[in-house]
């Protein structure tokens, strides 16, 4: 396991301010590989290194994977990365479950995680009350250089947008979708004109930790490896954080209950989410 890193006080400036933070790595080569052959189980895959030509350019995804697979939950109880979100968001953080399993998911339109997703607009966005502190945990066990493995981000969307900003989006998007419909989607790389962006090229192991409001787009696949990832979520414990796992509990691809010794184990853990209290929908 890698050794624990404090947050410095610059870091946590950057991620209040940006909305992302890279722990680089969270795991190590061989644990990534190991990883890789963990999803390949799941959907049936040959181990690697017989795998990359089978699956290279085959999508394979599973919504709420890391909660219903008794496999990876020790990814949620990763010592480093519970201590990396304390330090982020703060120390009574919760399960908010929003889990998957990727390989080879097509490079996305423009958009936010959050379950209120225009900026502005809805209960997401009211920390009059209470602070929003829920983040999208997104785990990429790939080498960009083989697989062209990438987040692409907007820092600071998460507290600003321009109508101009909104506009392009807007665009990129509904461009991306004509080319998507065509079979072209790999053609267009995210660009953004009106407002900076930041490219995350991932390597085997690195982890990205982001404010779920923020505005992002997996970058395009075009390498010749497959590109794998897990994503999970976690936030404080009040009604934003409530209302984000209420929201994709309300879909029928994530489970509404937690196993029962995944339950458990939350709870001894301090991670678990009560479900007592009332949710807001966007």
């Amino acid at each position: 396991m890698t050794d624990i890193i404090p947050i410095n006080a610059a870091e946590k400036a950057a991620f209040d301010r940006d909305g992302y933070h890279l722990i680089r790595p969270l795991l190590s080569a061989d644990e990534a590989a190991e990883w890789r052959d963990q999803i390949n189980a799941v959907f049936n895959l040959p181990a690697e290194p017989d795998a990359a030509g089978e699956i290279a350019g085959a999508t394979h995804t599973l919504a709420d994977g890391v909660t219903t697979k008794e496999a990876f939950w020790p990814v949620i109880f990763n010592e480093r990365l519970i201590a990396t979100v304390r330090a982020l968001i703060g120390d009574d953080i919760r399960y908010t479950q929003h889990s998957d399993l990727h390989i080879n998911l097509p490079g996305g339109r423009w958009h936010r995680d959050s379950a209120c997703r225009d900026y502005g607009v809805g209960p997401d966005w009211d920390e009059q009350e209470e602070p929003y502190r829920v983040v999208r945990v997104a785990i990429y066990l790939s080498d960009h250089t083989e697989s062209n493995s990438s987040l692409v981000v907007l820092p600071g969307s998460h507290h600003r947008e321009s109508r101009l900003a909104r506009t392009e989006y807007v665009v990129w998007n509904k461009i991306r979708s004509f080319l998507r419909r065509h079979g072209r989607n790999n053609l267009l790389s995210h660009h953004f004109l009106t407002t900076p962006r930041r490219v995350i090229r991932t390597q085997p192991g690195d982890c990205v930790v982001f404010d779920q409001r923020l505005m992002h787009a997996g970058g395009v696949i075009r390498g010749s490896a497959p590109k794998y990832a897990i994503y999970l979520s976690f936030g404080i414990d009040n009604r934003h954080s409530r209302n984000h796992r209420a929201f994709f509990l309300d879909r029928p691809t994530y489970s509404p209950d937690l196993p029962a010794a995944l339950r458990a184990r939350l709870s001894e853990n301090g991670l678990l989410l009560d479900d007592a209290s009332e949710t807001i929908q966007p």
